[in-house]
């Protein structure tokens, strides 16, 4: 019955698509005039790309961590499958990935690129498919106006023609204004992306309605800070690559906004969040690469730090977000997330348990962070870390971009991984691969034999069966919490004395397994992993 109605549904999704209206590109061009802005000496200053990142388009392009010599594309470089002469539609589910001509899109290699002359002309329609692309590649030609302006820019657009190349920007601005991705059941980062790209163009374009605009766009902007950030700053994305990627569009929001006016009041909102996500991020962070909780598609809008060979790697961000504040800072933001928390626990009379592995972490004095708003929980110092996920569900309990991965643990001692988290592999091209990564089973959760219904393809960002965690005990040496994953509450208990860690999971519901080994022989995995998004070692 189940594939019956995916059938079904797969012909309304298609039907639907077939007759959405076309895509609209703006054919009349503006031409913006630019303003004086001082916003750009940040980016000239702390946005450098190393020498060793530096892209010639005909040698070193790369999508995904694939090698091309092509940057018009139409086709998923990955199985050759052709986009440009179909109709155009957010997914080819099982078919090919539509986020690979997206990738390319972006134009973010302009960033790093020394070399080469981009025709404009020849980009494919699927280009302009995705908004949220759309305003990724507006961001990237606005910085290369910058560029130019500096004249330190080799790589040519429209003949890096300020007149030409600003009324392209002028065409880029209509197409995402008009194309906003501001509904449906979730609001989430492209329409926060696209709010990024519409006001760093206010910040730095004179044109017609453009202060009207402006108090529009900041509205919203202030909205969905309240949407789609916790209280406490951590994005509701359930992902710590989307918290580090939704951070970079916050940065580029601060630097827009002061720019027009250095008294609103999204400011201050705006400071608490971005110093927030550095202290959250720095503490997710083991060799300068960052944990893998939840998604992560490899997304990026200040490219000139990403490094295609070591996609993890994000102490770039970390420095970028220093250059910003004082050191001392990050230290009040800090000192918020040292709560503890400390309620009655149930007896355990009569529960299935299982005893884990002991696992020898600490040599040294460790600090307890408690990321309650996100869901995460971690103990660390600077080379010895151990973390716990439990809490919300990304995207308001819909999944979004969270996984199977309530009590799962990550562990990193001695310079080598005991307990990783998997990655993302992917998402629509492979549904089997991609609800495999996000499965109980990839994670270092309990271990327990739960049959779940099987994902189909159009809930490929939904947790159907799995709810909420929640806390009881965390400080410095316990850790005890819940969820129920398909209808099963399990309980997971942490203790740490002496540098050891012990892990005992407790049902009444259902038989659990221990952890006779854990990662150690294998760099923490489980099953698979994946380096960043199509990238599988």
């Amino acid at each position: 019955m189940s594939s019956f109605k995916t059938f079904l549904r797969k012909i309304k999704y298609n039907l639907k698509c077939l007759f959405t209206s076309d895509i609209q590109i703006p054919s009349e061009f503006k031409i913006f005039t630019r303003k004086n802005t001082t916003y750009q000496n940040f980016i000239y200053d702390h946005c450098k790309s190393d020498a060793e990142e530096e892209i010639d388009l005909n040698k070193n392009l790369k999508i995904f961590g694939m090698v091309t010599d092509k940057y018009e594309l139409s086709e998923d470089i990955f199985t050759n499958f052709d986009f440009s002469n179909r109709k155009l539609k957010p997914a080819f589910f099982n078919e090919a990935d539509v986020k690979v001509p997206y990738e390319a899109s972006r134009l973010q290699y302009l960033q790093k690129l020394k070399k080469g002359k981009i025709d404009v002309n020849k980009f494919p329609k699927i280009y302009w498919n995705s908004p949220m692309d759309v305003a990724i590649r507006n961001i990237n030609l606005i910085f290369h106006f910058l560029s130019i302006e500096k004249n330190n820019q080799i790589p040519e657009i429209l003949g890096n023609n300020k007149d030409l190349l600003s009324a392209y920007i002028s065409q880029h601005y209509e197409f995402i204004k008009s194309n906003l991705e501001n509904e449906g059941n979730v609001v989430g980062n492209h329409y926060l992306i696209e709010l990024t790209s519409i006001l760093l163009t206010i910040a730095t374009f004179s044109f017609d309605k453009g202060d009207e605009e402006y108090k529009f766009y900041h509205d919203e902007l202030l909205s969905e800070l309240q949407n789609q950030f916790y209280e406490d700053g951590t994005s509701f994305e359930g992902s710590s690559h989307y918290a580090a990627f939704v951070t970079e569009a916050l940065i580029i929001c601060k630097l827009s906004i002061e720019e027009v006016d250095k008294n609103s009041i999204i400011i201050q909102r705006l400071d608490e969040i971005i110093k927030s996500n550095r202290v959250f991020l720095s503490k997710l962070m083991n060799n300068g690469e960052l944990s893998q909780i939840g998604d992560n598609d490899s997304g990026r809008l200040f490219y000139f730090g990403f490094s295609e060979s070591m996609p993890l790697k994000m102490t770039w961000l970390i420095d970028l977000i220093g250059n910003l504040y004082k050191e001392e800072d990050f230290s009040k933001i800090e000192s918020k997330f040292r709560k503890q928390i400390n309620n009655p626990p149930p007896t355990f009379d009569n529960y299935y348990r299982a005893s884990h592995k002991p696992i020898k972490v600490f040599t040294k004095e460790y600090q307890t962070f408690c990321f309650k708003d996100f869901g995460l929980y971690v103990w660390r110092n600077e080379d010895e870390y151990f973390s716990l996920r439990c809490g919300p569900i990304g995207q308001n309990g819909i999944g979004g971009h969270s996984h199977y991965d309530q009590l799962s643990i990550e562990c990193f001692t001695n310079d080598n991984w005991i307990a990783r988290d998997p990655g993302t592999g992917t998402y629509t091209d492979d549904i089997q691969l991609r609800n495999s990564f996000r499965s109980l089973d990839f994670h270092w959760g309990p271990n327990v034999k739960l049959k779940f219904p099987k994902e189909n393809e159009f809930d490929c960002f939904k947790l159907n069966y799995m709810g909420d965690g929640e806390v009881i005990t965390f400080d410095n040496n316990n850790f005890l919490g819940f969820a129920e994953f398909n209808g099963k509450r399990i309980y997971r208990k942490v203790s740490i004395a002496n540098g050891f860690i012990t892990i005992e999971d407790l049902s009444k519901d259902v038989e659990l397994e221990e952890y006779t080994s854990w990662g150690e022989q294998n760099s923490g995995v489980k099953v698979k992993f994946s380096e960043g998004y199509k990238r599988f070692s």
